[in-house]
Protein backbone atom coordinates (compact mmCIF):
# COMPACT_ATOMS: atom_id res chain seq x y z
CA UNK A 1 0.00 0.00 0.00
CA UNK A 2 1.41 3.29 -1.18
CA UNK A 3 0.78 5.11 1.99
CA UNK A 4 2.22 2.70 4.32
CA UNK A 5 5.91 3.52 2.00
CA UNK A 6 6.33 6.67 4.01
CA UNK A 7 8.55 6.16 7.52
CA UNK A 8 6.33 8.78 9.15
CA UNK A 9 2.80 7.59 8.23
CA UNK A 10 4.51 3.95 9.40
CA UNK A 11 4.92 5.63 12.38
CA UNK A 12 1.53 7.68 12.94
CA UNK A 13 -0.04 4.36 11.79
CA UNK A 14 1.81 2.64 14.64
CA UNK A 15 1.15 5.17 17.30
CA UNK A 16 -2.74 5.87 16.38
CA UNK A 17 -3.20 2.01 16.25
CA UNK A 18 -1.93 1.51 20.02
CA UNK A 19 -3.56 4.22 20.83
CA UNK A 20 -6.97 3.05 19.73
CA UNK A 21 -6.35 -0.33 21.54
CA UNK A 22 -5.88 1.39 24.91
CA UNK A 23 -9.39 3.81 23.97
CA UNK A 24 -10.75 0.67 23.85
CA UNK A 25 -9.24 -1.32 26.90
CA UNK A 26 -9.91 1.48 29.08
CA UNK A 27 -13.33 1.84 29.57
CA UNK A 28 -14.10 -1.91 31.67
CA UNK A 29 -11.18 -0.54 33.77
CA UNK A 30 -12.45 2.82 34.35
CA UNK A 31 -15.70 1.13 35.13
CA UNK A 32 -14.89 -1.73 37.48
CA UNK A 33 -12.64 0.89 39.51
CA UNK A 34 -15.24 3.16 39.83
CA UNK A 35 -17.61 0.01 40.75
CA UNK A 36 -15.34 -1.30 42.95
CA UNK A 37 -14.94 2.26 44.90
CA UNK A 38 -18.62 2.61 45.32
CA UNK A 39 -20.59 0.09 43.49
CA UNK A 40 -23.01 3.03 41.79
CA UNK A 41 -24.26 2.80 38.61
CA UNK A 42 -24.44 6.63 38.67
CA UNK A 43 -20.72 7.22 39.73
CA UNK A 44 -19.97 5.01 36.58
CA UNK A 45 -21.56 7.51 34.40
CA UNK A 46 -20.29 10.42 36.27
CA UNK A 47 -16.56 9.05 35.80
CA UNK A 48 -17.42 8.55 31.49
CA UNK A 49 -19.35 12.28 31.98
CA UNK A 50 -16.24 13.76 33.57
CA UNK A 51 -14.07 12.74 30.55
CA UNK A 52 -17.00 13.30 27.35
CA UNK A 53 -17.64 16.77 28.50
CA UNK A 54 -13.89 17.58 29.49
CA UNK A 55 -13.25 16.56 25.92
CA UNK A 56 -15.75 18.39 24.32
CA UNK A 57 -15.49 21.75 26.22
CA UNK A 58 -11.56 21.76 25.37
CA UNK A 59 -11.68 21.19 21.75
CA UNK A 60 -11.82 24.29 20.30
CA UNK A 61 -8.40 25.12 22.50
CA UNK A 62 -6.71 21.99 20.84
CA UNK A 63 -7.52 23.00 17.66
CA UNK A 64 -6.16 26.24 17.96
CA UNK A 65 -2.94 24.98 19.73
CA UNK A 66 -2.39 22.32 16.81
CA UNK A 67 -2.28 24.86 13.73
CA UNK A 68 0.18 27.20 16.01
CA UNK A 69 1.85 24.19 17.36
CA UNK A 70 3.94 21.26 15.51
CA UNK A 71 0.97 18.68 15.55
CA UNK A 72 3.29 16.05 16.60
CA UNK A 73 4.24 17.74 19.45
CA UNK A 74 1.11 18.42 20.34
CA UNK A 75 0.42 14.42 20.33
CA UNK A 76 3.37 13.83 22.30
CA UNK A 77 2.11 16.09 24.81
CA UNK A 78 -1.26 14.44 24.87
CA UNK A 79 -0.41 11.15 25.11
CA UNK A 80 2.44 12.17 27.55
CA UNK A 81 -0.59 14.01 29.58
CA UNK A 82 -2.69 10.65 29.99
CA UNK A 83 0.43 8.65 30.64
CA UNK A 84 0.51 10.45 33.53
CA UNK A 85 -3.15 10.28 34.53
CA UNK A 86 -3.41 6.78 34.10
CA UNK A 87 -0.39 5.64 35.69
CA UNK A 88 -2.04 8.14 38.59
CA UNK A 89 -4.98 6.15 38.51
CA UNK A 90 -3.56 2.53 38.49
CA UNK A 91 -0.99 3.37 41.44
CA UNK A 92 -3.95 5.46 43.35
CA UNK A 93 -6.12 2.08 42.99
CA UNK A 94 -3.39 -0.48 43.46
CA UNK A 95 -2.28 1.30 47.00
CA UNK A 96 -6.02 1.36 48.16
CA UNK A 97 -6.01 4.70 49.01
CA UNK A 98 -7.96 5.83 45.90
CA UNK A 99 -11.06 8.36 46.42
CA UNK A 100 -13.68 8.73 43.80
CA UNK A 101 -13.26 12.23 43.82
CA UNK A 102 -10.08 11.53 42.45
CA UNK A 103 -10.81 9.34 39.69
CA UNK A 104 -13.27 12.10 38.69
CA UNK A 105 -10.51 14.66 38.34
CA UNK A 106 -8.40 12.37 36.45
CA UNK A 107 -10.38 11.11 34.15
CA UNK A 108 -11.88 15.16 33.02
CA UNK A 109 -8.11 15.53 32.85
CA UNK A 110 -7.51 12.92 30.89
CA UNK A 111 -10.54 14.34 28.35
CA UNK A 112 -8.98 17.38 28.27
CA UNK A 113 -5.70 16.22 26.99
CA UNK A 114 -7.27 14.03 24.66
CA UNK A 115 -8.91 16.98 22.74
CA UNK A 116 -5.54 18.06 21.61
CA UNK A 117 -5.10 14.98 20.42
CA UNK A 118 -7.92 14.40 17.74
CA UNK A 119 -7.73 17.75 15.73
CA UNK A 120 -3.84 17.64 15.82
CA UNK A 121 -3.96 13.56 14.37
CA UNK A 122 -6.06 14.88 11.32
CA UNK A 123 -4.19 18.16 10.40
CA UNK A 124 -1.11 15.77 10.69
CA UNK A 125 -2.13 13.23 7.63
CA UNK A 126 -1.75 15.48 4.77
CA UNK A 127 1.49 16.17 6.20
CA UNK A 128 3.26 12.50 6.20
CA UNK A 129 1.23 11.10 2.92
CA UNK A 130 1.45 12.61 -0.48
CA UNK A 131 -2.02 13.98 -1.72
CA UNK A 132 -3.13 11.10 -3.35
CA UNK A 133 -2.79 9.08 -0.41
CA UNK A 134 -4.92 10.55 1.75
CA UNK A 135 -8.10 8.47 1.32
CA UNK A 136 -5.55 5.42 1.54
CA UNK A 137 -4.34 6.32 4.64
CA UNK A 138 -7.63 7.17 6.45
CA UNK A 139 -9.01 4.31 5.70
CA UNK A 140 -5.98 2.29 6.95
CA UNK A 141 -6.82 4.45 10.17
CA UNK A 142 -10.11 3.38 10.43
CA UNK A 143 -9.14 0.03 9.81
CA UNK A 144 -6.74 0.02 12.85
CA UNK A 145 -9.41 1.37 14.55
CA UNK A 146 -12.14 -1.36 14.24
CA UNK A 147 -9.65 -3.95 14.38
CA UNK A 148 -8.64 -2.94 17.63
CA UNK A 149 -12.26 -2.37 19.08
CA UNK A 150 -12.63 -5.79 20.03
CA UNK A 151 -9.06 -6.82 20.66
CA UNK A 152 -8.76 -3.91 23.04
CA UNK A 153 -11.78 -4.75 24.90
CA UNK A 154 -11.56 -8.66 24.77
CA UNK A 155 -7.43 -7.44 26.79
CA UNK A 156 -9.25 -4.83 29.10
CA UNK A 157 -11.89 -7.40 30.27
CA UNK A 158 -9.50 -10.45 30.74
CA UNK A 159 -7.04 -7.72 32.84
CA UNK A 160 -9.89 -6.53 35.11
CA UNK A 161 -10.94 -9.87 35.92
CA UNK A 162 -7.68 -11.55 36.46
CA UNK A 163 -5.54 -8.98 38.19
CA UNK A 164 -7.61 -5.93 38.55
CA UNK A 165 -8.65 -2.80 37.25
CA UNK A 166 -5.65 -0.69 38.61
CA UNK A 167 -3.19 -3.17 36.39
CA UNK A 168 -5.24 -3.02 33.43
CA UNK A 169 -5.01 1.26 34.01
CA UNK A 170 -0.92 0.60 33.93
CA UNK A 171 -1.31 -1.19 30.87
CA UNK A 172 -3.34 1.70 29.06
CA UNK A 173 -0.87 4.21 30.75
CA UNK A 174 1.86 2.15 28.41
CA UNK A 175 0.12 2.42 25.51
CA UNK A 176 0.19 5.99 25.51
CA UNK A 177 4.15 6.15 26.45
CA UNK A 178 4.49 3.79 23.46
CA UNK A 179 2.34 5.77 21.42
CA UNK A 180 3.84 8.99 22.32
CA UNK A 181 7.55 7.41 21.06
CA UNK A 182 6.37 6.05 17.62
CA UNK A 183 4.62 9.73 17.42
CA UNK A 184 8.40 11.40 18.24
CA UNK A 185 9.97 9.75 15.65
CA UNK A 186 8.46 11.60 12.88
CA UNK A 187 10.87 14.11 11.45
CA UNK A 188 8.99 17.01 9.22
CA UNK A 189 10.25 20.11 7.96
CA UNK A 190 9.28 23.49 10.20
CA UNK A 191 5.57 24.24 9.22
CA UNK A 192 5.77 27.97 8.33
CA UNK A 193 3.22 29.91 10.58
CA UNK A 194 2.17 33.34 10.96
CA UNK A 195 4.52 36.38 11.70
CA UNK A 196 1.67 37.90 13.68
CA UNK A 197 1.34 37.59 17.60
CA UNK A 198 -0.98 34.75 18.55
CA UNK A 199 -4.72 35.74 19.24
CA UNK A 200 -7.16 33.11 20.78
CA UNK A 201 -10.36 34.47 19.89
CA UNK A 202 -8.87 36.02 16.43
CA UNK A 203 -7.76 32.17 15.35
CA UNK A 204 -11.22 30.96 16.83
CA UNK A 205 -13.01 33.39 14.29
CA UNK A 206 -10.89 32.22 11.54
CA UNK A 207 -11.40 28.69 11.96
CA UNK A 208 -15.41 29.11 12.73
CA UNK A 209 -14.91 31.14 9.19
CA UNK A 210 -13.62 28.09 7.22
CA UNK A 211 -16.11 25.96 8.93
CA UNK A 212 -18.86 27.88 7.88
CA UNK A 213 -17.64 28.39 4.40
CA UNK A 214 -18.36 25.53 3.55
CA UNK A 215 -21.73 24.69 3.34
CA UNK A 216 -21.35 20.99 3.53
CA UNK A 217 -18.97 20.63 6.72
CA UNK A 218 -21.08 22.11 8.98
CA UNK A 219 -24.76 20.90 7.63
CA UNK A 220 -23.23 17.64 7.59
CA UNK A 221 -22.02 17.83 11.04
CA UNK A 222 -25.51 19.39 12.52
CA UNK A 223 -26.66 16.17 11.00
CA UNK A 224 -24.50 13.97 12.50
CA UNK A 225 -25.17 15.65 15.91
CA UNK A 226 -28.72 15.42 15.71
CA UNK A 227 -28.33 11.36 14.29
CA UNK A 228 -26.54 11.12 17.40
CA UNK A 229 -29.06 12.18 19.93
CA UNK A 230 -32.03 10.97 18.23
CA UNK A 231 -31.27 7.55 16.46
CA UNK A 232 -27.69 6.64 17.81
CA UNK A 233 -27.65 6.90 21.69
CA UNK A 234 -31.05 5.31 21.91
CA UNK A 235 -30.34 2.24 19.95
CA UNK A 236 -27.20 1.84 22.16
CA UNK A 237 -28.64 2.77 25.88
CA UNK A 238 -32.15 0.42 25.07
CA UNK A 239 -30.34 -2.15 22.97
CA UNK A 240 -28.52 -3.95 26.35
CA UNK A 241 -32.24 -3.81 28.43
CA UNK A 242 -33.99 -5.42 25.23
CA UNK A 243 -31.32 -7.94 25.01
CA UNK A 244 -31.68 -8.82 28.59
CA UNK A 245 -35.60 -9.06 28.22
CA UNK A 246 -36.41 -10.55 24.75
CA UNK A 247 -33.48 -11.52 23.42
CA UNK A 248 -31.25 -13.81 25.22
CA UNK A 249 -29.10 -12.08 27.89
CA UNK A 250 -25.94 -10.29 27.42
CA UNK A 251 -24.56 -12.71 24.64
CA UNK A 252 -27.20 -11.86 22.19
CA UNK A 253 -26.36 -7.82 22.15
CA UNK A 254 -22.35 -9.36 22.25
CA UNK A 255 -23.31 -9.98 19.10
CA UNK A 256 -25.14 -7.12 18.18
CA UNK A 257 -21.90 -5.39 18.80
CA UNK A 258 -19.69 -7.45 17.14
CA UNK A 259 -21.63 -7.66 14.27
CA UNK A 260 -21.48 -3.43 13.87
CA UNK A 261 -17.50 -3.79 14.66
CA UNK A 262 -16.92 -6.32 11.77
CA UNK A 263 -19.54 -4.03 9.66
CA UNK A 264 -17.15 -0.80 10.78
CA UNK A 265 -13.57 -3.05 9.58
CA UNK A 266 -15.89 -3.55 6.02
CA UNK A 267 -16.24 -0.13 5.65
CA UNK A 268 -12.39 0.86 6.13
CA UNK A 269 -11.67 -1.97 3.64
CA UNK A 270 -13.86 -0.48 1.36
CA UNK A 271 -12.34 2.92 1.95
CA UNK A 272 -9.03 2.03 0.68
CA UNK A 273 -10.47 1.40 -3.07
CA UNK A 274 -13.79 3.38 -3.35
CA UNK A 275 -13.99 6.84 -3.58
CA UNK A 276 -17.61 7.48 -4.81
CA UNK A 277 -17.35 10.51 -7.36
CA UNK A 278 -19.91 12.30 -4.91
CA UNK A 279 -19.46 11.09 -1.60
CA UNK A 280 -22.04 12.51 0.41
CA UNK A 281 -24.56 11.12 -1.45
CA UNK A 282 -23.69 7.49 -0.58
CA UNK A 283 -22.64 8.17 2.40
CA UNK A 284 -25.56 9.98 3.60
CA UNK A 285 -28.03 7.07 1.67
CA UNK A 286 -25.97 4.24 3.14
CA UNK A 287 -26.21 6.11 6.68
CA UNK A 288 -29.92 6.07 6.51
CA UNK A 289 -30.27 2.40 6.40
CA UNK A 290 -29.35 2.39 10.38
CA UNK A 291 -32.89 2.84 10.22
CA UNK A 292 -33.65 -1.14 10.24
CA UNK A 293 -31.57 -1.66 12.98
CA UNK A 294 -33.66 0.85 15.18
CA UNK A 295 -36.92 -0.83 13.88
CA UNK A 296 -35.92 -4.21 14.10
CA UNK A 297 -34.93 -3.47 17.69
CA UNK A 298 -37.94 -1.54 18.41
CA UNK A 299 -39.80 -5.16 16.83
CA UNK A 300 -37.82 -7.03 18.87
CA UNK A 301 -36.62 -9.16 15.88
CA UNK A 302 -34.31 -12.22 15.85
CA UNK A 303 -30.68 -11.15 16.85
CA UNK A 304 -29.15 -12.40 13.64
CA UNK A 305 -31.43 -10.09 11.97
CA UNK A 306 -30.19 -6.95 13.99
CA UNK A 307 -27.03 -7.99 14.04
CA UNK A 308 -26.97 -8.01 9.94
CA UNK A 309 -28.50 -3.99 10.09
CA UNK A 310 -25.87 -3.61 12.87
CA UNK A 311 -22.93 -4.23 10.58
CA UNK A 312 -24.55 -2.75 7.69
CA UNK A 313 -24.91 0.57 10.06
CA UNK A 314 -21.18 0.38 10.97
CA UNK A 315 -20.07 -0.12 7.51
CA UNK A 316 -21.96 3.00 6.45
CA UNK A 317 -20.55 4.93 9.41
CA UNK A 318 -17.02 3.70 8.82
CA UNK A 319 -16.66 4.29 5.37
CA UNK A 320 -18.45 7.63 5.61
CA UNK A 321 -15.71 8.86 8.18
CA UNK A 322 -12.82 7.66 6.07
CA UNK A 323 -14.18 9.79 3.20
CA UNK A 324 -15.24 12.84 5.90
CA UNK A 325 -11.38 12.84 6.99
CA UNK A 326 -10.34 12.91 3.07
CA UNK A 327 -13.12 15.72 2.11
CA UNK A 328 -12.00 17.71 5.42
CA UNK A 329 -8.14 17.27 4.47
CA UNK A 330 -8.55 18.56 0.37
CA UNK A 331 -11.09 21.22 0.87
CA UNK A 332 -9.13 23.34 4.06
CA UNK A 333 -5.85 24.98 4.05
CA UNK A 334 -3.19 23.15 6.18
CA UNK A 335 -3.16 25.91 8.62
CA UNK A 336 -6.76 25.93 9.37
CA UNK A 337 -7.09 22.13 9.14
CA UNK A 338 -6.75 21.03 12.77
CA UNK A 339 -9.68 24.21 13.57
CA UNK A 340 -11.92 23.07 11.73
CA UNK A 341 -11.62 19.43 12.62
CA UNK A 342 -12.02 20.58 16.23
CA UNK A 343 -15.13 22.36 15.41
CA UNK A 344 -16.17 19.37 13.53
CA UNK A 345 -15.65 17.02 16.24
CA UNK A 346 -17.39 19.26 18.73
CA UNK A 347 -20.38 20.09 16.50
CA UNK A 348 -20.43 16.19 16.31
CA UNK A 349 -20.21 14.95 19.76
CA UNK A 350 -22.21 18.12 21.30
CA UNK A 351 -25.16 15.68 22.28
CA UNK A 352 -24.16 12.79 22.35
CA UNK A 353 -24.16 13.25 26.24
CA UNK A 354 -27.86 14.51 26.36
CA UNK A 355 -28.38 11.40 24.27
CA UNK A 356 -27.57 8.95 27.13
CA UNK A 357 -28.59 10.65 29.17
CA UNK A 358 -32.75 10.96 27.81
CA UNK A 359 -32.75 8.25 26.03
CA UNK A 360 -33.93 6.26 29.50
CA UNK A 361 -36.27 8.66 30.85
CA UNK A 362 -37.75 9.32 27.11
CA UNK A 363 -38.09 5.27 26.79
CA UNK A 364 -40.41 5.54 30.31
CA UNK A 365 -42.59 8.26 28.96
CA UNK A 366 -43.59 7.19 25.45
CA UNK A 367 -42.25 3.59 24.97
CA UNK A 368 -38.83 1.96 24.32
CA UNK A 369 -40.23 1.19 21.02
CA UNK A 370 -41.21 4.62 20.20
CA UNK A 371 -38.34 5.85 21.19
CA UNK A 372 -36.90 3.62 18.60
CA UNK A 373 -39.10 4.00 15.84
CA UNK A 374 -38.90 7.78 15.64
CA UNK A 375 -35.44 7.37 15.84
CA UNK A 376 -35.91 5.55 12.31
CA UNK A 377 -37.97 7.97 11.08
CA UNK A 378 -35.98 10.90 11.73
CA UNK A 379 -32.75 9.71 9.77
CA UNK A 380 -34.91 8.62 6.48
CA UNK A 381 -36.23 12.21 6.84
CA UNK A 382 -33.37 13.95 7.59
CA UNK A 383 -31.48 12.28 4.83
CA UNK A 384 -33.67 13.23 2.05
CA UNK A 385 -33.74 17.12 3.52
CA UNK A 386 -29.89 17.05 3.74
CA UNK A 387 -29.40 15.37 0.44
CA UNK A 388 -31.99 18.29 -1.01
CA UNK A 389 -29.15 20.94 -0.08
CA UNK A 390 -27.13 21.27 -3.31
CA UNK A 391 -23.49 22.05 -1.68
CA UNK A 392 -23.95 18.68 -0.22
CA UNK A 393 -25.42 16.42 -2.65
CA UNK A 394 -23.71 17.51 -5.57
CA UNK A 395 -20.14 17.80 -3.69
CA UNK A 396 -17.22 16.12 -5.16
CA UNK A 397 -13.90 15.35 -3.67
CA UNK A 398 -11.20 18.14 -4.73
CA UNK A 399 -8.66 16.20 -7.09
CA UNK A 400 -5.14 14.98 -4.77
CA UNK A 401 -2.69 17.85 -6.94
CA UNK A 402 -5.58 20.58 -5.75
CA UNK A 403 -5.54 19.61 -2.31
CA UNK A 404 -4.41 22.33 0.37
CA UNK A 405 -2.40 25.45 -0.14
CA UNK A 406 -5.21 28.58 0.15
CA UNK A 407 -7.92 27.75 1.18
CA UNK A 408 -9.91 27.33 -1.87
CA UNK A 409 -13.57 28.00 -2.66
CA UNK A 410 -16.13 25.92 -1.94
CA UNK A 411 -16.60 23.11 -3.72
CA UNK A 412 -19.60 22.28 -4.89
Amino acid sequence: MHALRGRNFRLLFGARTISYFGTYLAPIAVAFAVLDLTDSASDTGIAFACWTLAQVSTLLVGGVVADRVPRRLVMVGSDSANLIVRTSMGVLLLSGHAEIWELFVLQAVGGAATAFYSPASSGLVPEVVEPGSLQQANALMGIARYVSFPVGAAVGGTIVATIGSGYALLADAGTYGISALLLAGIALPARARSAAAPNFVRELRDGWRAFTDHIWIWTIVLWISLYFLITYAPFFVLGPYIAKQSLGGAGAWAVVVTCEGLGALGGGLLGLRIQPSRPWRVVCGALALSCIQSILLALHAHVAAIGVAAAIAGFSFSFGSVLWETGLQRSIAPAKLSRVSAYSWMGAMAFLPAGYALAGPVADLIGMSTVLVAGAVWIILSTAGLLAIREVRDFRLRPSDEAAGLDPAPAT
